[in-house]
């Protein structure tokens, strides 16, 4: 009877053991990848870009129904990972191809994680409408199928900027609400138009003469997307000649003289300077654009459906998206859990400049520490 009962203690026992192993077991294994993140984190900001042994690179190609897709995935060469990450990038000509975009990519590849960036050209070429929302579902799904996917268990998506808005509508559609372990977006919106009024409206003057303040950036695409309301052709090609020209930094043209009043108000709007403004033309841009394309980027339904971990994070000095945005989107968030880092150490696209307490620094990176914390519990 004594060797039973005590057999029985040191199973009970054992079984104690094992418990506390595993419950120490997984905060261990959270801040260890905590530490990864913020390490690549780090190696970004450096703008170190290189590339890496033990991470594979390849660009593939998939048919979805009548068109070629193409992404890049990055992965472990000498692991099977079972995590991985959807990275959408941002409007911009470089897309996947950016530098930051790519170092980002290698390095949480080598930390483990299969990633794949979607090469969406609309985007590259600053298109916003229709959203590529089938091309995200397309991806999402596909990321299992190729070399290396196998055995994945997770599979997140993320979106930098506009495509960070882009990630949580199409993480809350139905065809995709199960396949996604969590969402991530870097300098989010909530509302189009509202961010379009900062775009447009005037404001203090902040650059010198030459320059264009970085909001002026996300002007010119709104403005692209609706130079369909002029109504000579010949205004509409000189146009979108010219935003293209001011998104890839090369200039504006001279208008020719052939350009209709309406032609040149809109190139006006384009060039002035960003303590003047043309309050009549912006409201008939922002009019159009909310007809076409905030029906399918309205936040309020995808936030209050979406079941995920939703991980928002923006830079308290975003000089393109106010952080406030964020801020927002957060709030419709109701039925799932959702974290928020505002970061004083970044503005929308670049490590910000701003002198900083040490307090503030010390703060912000405590912040830091537990965003990542609670999102390696997701990954």
């Amino acid at each position: 009877m004594r060797n039973r009962l005590g057999r029985k203690k040191r199973i009970w026992l054992l079984l104690a053991l094992c418990a506390i192993a595993v419950v120490s077991y997984v905060p261990v294994t959270r801040l260890i990848t905590t530490v990864r993140l913020i390490t690549v984190v780090r190696r970004v900001a450096s703008g170190n870009s290189r590339s890496n042994p033990a991470v594979h690179e390849e660009k593939i190609v998939r048919r979805m129904g009548d068109s070629e897709q193409e992404a890049i995935i990055y992965r472990p060469s000498l692991s099977s990972p079972d995590s991985a990450v959807v990275c959408i990038a941002g409007v911009s000509e470089l897309g996947c191809y950016h530098p930051s975009l790519v170092a980002l990519s290698r390095d949480l590849a080598g930390a483990g994680f299969l990633v794949l960036t979607p090469d969406i050209k609309m985007l590259r070429e600053f298109r916003i409408y229709p959203p590529p929302f089938d091309e995200i579902s397309f991806w999402l799904h596909e990321v299992r199928k190729v070399e290396g996917g196998r055995k994945l268990r997770r599979v997140g998506l993320a979106g930098i900027s506009f495509s960070g808005t882009l990630a949580l509508v199409a993480a809350a559609q139905p065809r995709n609400r199960d396949s996604v372990a969590y969402v991530l977006g870097i300098g989010c919106f909530d509302d189009l138009i509202r961010c379009s009024h900062f775009w447009f409206d005037a404001g203090p003057v902040t650059v010198g003469p030459g320059y264009y303040p970085n909001r002026f950036y996300a002007k010119w695409v709104i403005m692209l997307a609706a130079v369909d309301l002029l109504p000579a052709a010949d205004d509409r090609q000189f146009l979108q000649l010219v935003l293209c020209n001011l998104l890839l930094q090369k200039g504006g043209l001279s208008p020719p003289d052939t350009l209709s009043e309406e032609g040149r108000r809109w190139y006006r709007l384009a060039l002035m300077r960003e303590d003047q403004g043309d309050p009549q033309l912006a409201e008939q841009i922002e009019t159009h654009v909310a007809a076409i394309l905030c029906p399918e980027l309205s936040t309020k339904q995808p936030a209050g459906e979406i079941r995920c971990p939703v991980f928002l994070a923006h830079g308290a000095y975003d000089d393109l998206i106010p952080p406030e945005e964020s801020r927002k989107l957060r709030e419709k968030i109701v039925q799932a859990k959702s974290y928020l880092l505002v970061s004083p150490f970044i503005t929308h696209t670049h490590a910000s400049e701003k002198p900083l307490s040490l307090w503030t620094k010390i703060g912000a990176a405590f912040d830091l520490l537990r965003f990542f914390y609670h999102l390696s519990g997701a990954l």
